[in-house]
């Protein structure tokens, strides 16, 4: 096998939650099980005992990791000051922050890489493309790109219609689940939990991630089905107006609404694994969209079926009627009618859980990997 050198540029980064921040994770550590030279440059603290343990080797970005021009001008003057390191690699543009620091000031890094690889997740393809003069240089830049990684069919689209001029650079690699959130067991879910029925959403408290939709559908449903289920949500608080708004609706529901914030990964492990449905119902937002969903892999890897919107990347994610149920996020009623069918139907359950199963075993970190820096 070839050993490839890589630096992997982030603003987002673990602990620090996000797609973004697991997707960079995921892909050092199943880069460096390949055997390629992995460092990973993030905004976060590091220590030598720590990086001893890691597979790859972590670096320290002296930002807060935002899309600021402050983070993206700290951004370059590191590259510079650390050029000599990068040169001859592969440089791996990962999430939004990195890559608007290099559509913004990346000429001035001084070099040139030996090959450059570009990551998008979804939102920026939109929201780099909003004004003239940025639009032109998010162009020139993944025209510079020897690869440019899209995680979806709907994220490809997207770029196609804008630059059409680039199908030739894409990689078509979908993401998997988080290892850490794996089952321990390697058998299918076939029992659900005693008692009631639990729904679990993981993610953050924010408009986008549709917390809000289920909470309202579940306040529609019949009474008979209110009282056999109970609701868990998971995830930071980011806007805390929604958040509060949230625990108003969920008083309103009808049934026990847990919040049980941002929790540590064996925690979060534990709740998958004790779960019966996995809800998730993202909504489309200006220059905002999910773009994938690693979430619902992790939730499938754990045999729970779906509640999701037909909406971005989803539609990769969750398969309507094989791995869960798709709802128009434009019709309230008919998430209603999709939460209805599985809670009243336990064979449906079982089935789409089984296949969620099934096809989560498809999808590895060491495949996608494997396809942008070779095996």
């Amino acid at each position: 096998m070839a050993r490839h050198k890589i630096n992997l540029l982030t603003h987002e980064f673990p602990p620090k939650r996000g797609g973004a921040g697991v997707y960079c994770e995921e892909m050092a550590y199943a880069a460096a099980s390949l055997g390629h030279d992995m460092t990973v440059w993030a905004p976060v603290k590091t220590d030598t005992e720590s990086n001893a343990s890691l597979p790859y080797s972590l670096s320290s970005l002296p930002l807060r990791g935002s899309q600021n021009w402050r983070c993206s001008i700290g951004l370059i003057r590191k590259v510079r000051r650390k050029a000599a390191e990068f040169i001859g690699s592969t440089l791996h543009l990962a999430e939004p922050g990195s890559l608007r620091a290099f559509v913004r000031l990346g000429s001035f890094t001084g070099f040139f890489p030996k090959r450059l690889m570009i990551t998008l997740h979804g939102s920026e393809i939109s929201l780099f493309s909003r004004f003239p003069l940025e639009k032109f240089f998010f162009r020139k830049l993944l025209r510079r790109a020897d690869e440019i990684h899209i995680l979806s069919h709907f994220n490809k689209k997207a770029l196609l219609t804008r630059f059409p001029e680039l199908a030739s650079k894409i990689v078509l690699a979908p993401g998997a689940a988080r290892r850490l959130f794996l089952p321990e067991s390697k058998d299918n879910k076939d029992e659900e939990t005693e008692g009631k029925l639990r729904m679990l959403t993981v993610g953050r408290l924010h408009p986008r991630k549709g917390q809000d939709r289920i909470l309202d559908a579940i306040r529609q449903i019949p009474n008979d089905l209110k009282a056999g289920l109970e609701y868990y949500v998971i995830g930071p608080e980011v806007r805390p107006h929604y958040a509060r708004g949230l625990r108003e609706q969920a008083d309103l529901s009808g049934i026990p609404v847990h919040f049980l914030g941002d929790l540590q990964d064996h925690d979060v492990r534990i709740a998958y694994e004790s779960s019966d449905i996995f809800a998730l119902t993202s909504v489309p937002r200006a220059h905002s969209v999910e773009g994938f969903g690693f979430v619902y892999l992790e939730a499938a890897a754990h045999g729970l079926p779906a509640l999701a919107h037909r909406t971005g990347g989803v539609e990769d994610a969750v398969i309507h009627d094989e791995t869960g149920l798709l709802a128009n996020p434009n019709d309230s009623d008919d998430l209603v009618r999709s939460l209805e069918l599985l809670l009243r139907d336990g064979k449906l359950r079982k089935r789409l859980g089984r296949k969620a199963r099934e096809r989560s075993l498809h999808f590895t970190w060491k495949k996608t990997a494997g396809e942008l820096y070779g095996t």
